[in-house]
């Protein structure tokens, strides 16, 4: 496919998921305008249930992946998010930063009178808390990257303050570059200007912490029914893998009004299940079942129901190179060369994919479609030939391995394709593992599998967002063990390069070093989500946008509504 195939063929999912939205919001009473608030004077009323996954973590200092993400956007936001358009607009600043001349101090002024959930006073200190929490040694934040720049974070981040006494550690906490100057004013130092800064004071490491709750930095975080609440909604009831409940933050100070009075989140992971209880009308949004998204797509009704979109997340099969096996470039080369991509996406996931080689999207990269192809797409000679110089010619003395996947119906049908694929075309055996989301997210932390079904979703739209971290040796979220100092070297150089077209082509080098030898992924796919949406919900469709992942709209559930 021609990169401007594939550029054509996602302006055609948005141009799709435009028509759907418009055929499905026919029946609705168009009384107010969809994409606006609407009338905020109006009282909320009626519940909207969804399925998502179980989180893993409910600390958004330390969590890292989407359905937990997901879940903190409900009911916590930091001093600045996003709307519909991706903007970076106030949600408990007052204004947008202060920054000064040199680009290394922001000074953030923030809403008078905040309160969290419980009643309690929301200051400046709580900001602080919460960085200085992103930044803890002990907290160990996954994100932590994404705050390098701040002054000292990465200093009292080093796991080796442990060995340190409680006075060393305690100065090492007051030398992070972020202070309180008054109730209603925060201070970031950062050690360089970083382009990005103001967007990462939306994402959720930088989100406060209730310091009437969390009495120290390291302290344990407070579960969903202990802990206080700055976003629209809070939990009021909770099982785990089974359902949270959800009503409105009394003390909400963002600019929308929550439209419903309650938002109920069932946990199912497989998605034929949950599109089973959709059907049944047991739950309102739910992404469709991939395994049977023609007949989704044929159906009469579901048709009308199906919201279809691109998505900027790129899926692969992501190698433990710290074991002996993936250690070998020779053999995660083979692998990814005996996968026909193109067969998976048509035959197995009836078309709901963008076969891809590629790490970062194009639009990003400014890499060429199939620039990677050469390295990791179907050629089962070259396959055969990198498993013969691995020392396991024609599969002989392999030692197997074990693919850890989600529980789900999508999973079971790709992991059976890729389990027959390498044994059709390098004659080897492997076995499939398959465990509920939150077990999956946590052996992936510990590194705690071989070879896993895994990707990224973009957080922001930005090369670093691609590389920063996931890649670079001790990266806080690099989950792989990749470590080339090619890499790194510049991972570094782009950071803080001013020069954005410079820096640009640092990420792109950066990600061919890594794509040229798999290292740590093997890409498969770009995905476009595919989801299913009750006529009477609103809000939902015409609010989505790239950063929601688990469901359409995740970050801005105060559009929320249903029809009257």
């Amino acid at each position: 496919m021609t990169k401007l195939n594939l550029r054509l063929l996602f302006s055609i999912l948005a141009m799709f998921a435009v028509m759907l939205f418009a055929v499905a919001c026919g029946d609705d009473d168009d009384d107010d305008d969809p994409g606006d608030p609407g009338d905020q004077t109006q009282a909320p009323s009626g519940t909207i249930t969804v399925r998502t996954l179980q989180f893993e973590n409910w600390d958004p200092h330390f969590a890292n992946f989407s359905q937990d993400i997901d879940h903190f956007y409900k009911v916590w936001r930091g001093l600045y998010s996003f709307n519909s358009d991706e903007q970076t607009v106030t949600s408990m600043a007052a204004s947008m930063p202060e920054i000064s001349s040199d680009g290394k101090t922001y000074t953030v002024k923030l809403k008078p009178d905040l309160k969290w959930s419980d009643g309690e006073p929301l200051t400046a200190q709580d900001f602080v808390l919460g960085m200085q929490r992103s930044c803890n040694f002990k907290v160990a934040s996954h994100y932590q990257y994404i705050l390098t720049a701040v002054v000292g974070c990465d200093a009292y981040f080093d796991p080796k303050n442990a060995e340190k006494t409680a006075a060393e550690q305690d100065a090492l906490l007051k030398a992070v570059g972020v202070r309180a100057v008054d109730d209603l004013t925060v201070e970031y130092k950062l050690t360089d200007p970083q382009p990005t800064f103001t967007t990462l004071l939306g994402m959720w490491p930088t989100f406060p912490a209730p310091k009437h709750l969390v009495a120290t930095v390291d302290a344990t975080w407070p579960g969903p029914l202990e802990n206080a609440y700055n976003g629209p909604f809070m939990p009021s009831a909770y099982t785990e893998n089974s359902q949270m409940e959800l009503v409105i933050n009394p003390n909400w100070a963002g600019e929308n009004k929550p439209k419903v009075e309650k938002i109920v989140i069932k946990y199912i992971d497989d998605s034929a299940l949950a599109e089973t209880a959709y059907r049944a009308g047991e739950i309102d949004i739910t992404v469709a079942n991939s395994a049977t998204l023609d007949a989704t797509r044929n159906d009469p009704t579901l048709s009308k129901e199906l919201l279809t979109y691109a998505s900027p997340t790129t899926i692969g099969i992501e190698y433990n190179v710290q074991d002996p096996l993936f250690a070998k470039p020779e053999v995660r080369l083979a692998l990814s060369q005996a996968t026909n991509r193109e067969t998976l996406n048509s035959v197995v996931l009836k078309g709901a994919l963008v076969p891809a080689t590629a790490w970062i999207p194009y639009a990003l990269s400014g890499a060429d479609e199939g620039e990677y192809d050469e390295f990791l797409g179907f050629n089962v000679n070259k396959a055969k030939e990198n498993l013969s110089k691995a020392g396991y010619a024609n599969g002989d003395g392999f030692p197997g391995f074990t693919l850890l996947l989600t529980d789900s119906a999508t999973n079971h049908a790709t992991g059976e394709f890729l389990q027959a694929e390498w044994k059709k075309h390098l004659n080897i055996d492997i076995e499939l593992e398959f465990v509920d989301a939150p077990t999956r997210s946590g052996r992936f932390n510990k590194m705690d599998y071989q070879m896993v079904l895994g990707g990224w979703h973009q957080d922001y739209a930005d090369a670093e967002n691609w590389m920063l971290g996931l890649w670079e040796t001790g990266g806080t979220i690099n989950k792989t063990g990749t470590s080339d100092p090619a890499i790194d070297d510049l991972l570094d150089d782009a950071r803080f390069n001013q020069n954005n077209e410079e820096r640009v082509e640092q990420y792109r080098e950066a990600e061919k070093l890594l794509l040229e030898t798999a290292n740590g992924i093997a890409p498969i796919y770009f995905r476009a989500n595919h989801f299913l949406i009750k006529p009477h919900i609103t809000g939902v469709k015409e609010n989505t946008t790239t950063n929601d992942s688990q469901m359409p709209a995740a970050w801005q559930p105060e559009l929320w509504g249903i029809s009257k």
